[in-house]
């Protein structure tokens, strides 16, 4: 198994929170643009859409530690089954740290083309994260309505 780790980014908003939002997976449509995806499917636990370079993907919440780490398993057409982790540290009640890993069986060929491209992704994924403009959405989400 070879595993990716993103660089530890900060979020303007608390651990509690921002754990409440990611383990709800219908959340995911707010955060993935939609010029990158198509035929959004979610329920609490899984989604599933489509993207121009990945075909068919689905996430599904696998494990959940409050408020510190998730566990999502992932499968696409191109990376086969992936596990994602999400590490998130409590800053303060509206700062969190976050970083992400993933894991994949890849094959020499795989991992060769790949090369630093799996890296060069994470980090812009963490720049995407936290330049996310819904952390408003995010912030309260561990409040029952």
């Amino acid at each position: 198994m070879t595993t990716f780790t993103s660089r530890r980014g900060e979020v303007p908003c608390g651990d509690s929170d921002l754990y409440a939002f990611l383990t709800d997976m219908r959340n995911f449509r707010s955060v993935i643009p939609d010029e990158i995806m198509s035929g959004w499917e979610g329920t609490q636990d899984n989604c599933s859409f489509k993207t121009d370079g990945a075909g068919r993907v689905t996430v599904a919440l696998s494990e959940a530690m409050p408020h510190s780490e998730i566990i999502y398993d992932a499968e696409s057409f191109l990376t086969g089954k992936v596990k994602v982790r999400v590490t998130i540290e409590f800053i303060s009640g509206m700062k969190s740290a976050i970083r992400i890993d993933t894991g994949l069986n890849m094959n020499p060929l795989l991992r060769m083309l790949l090369g630093d491209s799996a890296g060069k992704y994470l980090d812009n994924l963490m720049d995407m994260i936290e330049s996310y403009d819904g952390y408003d959405r995010v912030r309260g989400c561990n409040q029952s309505p």
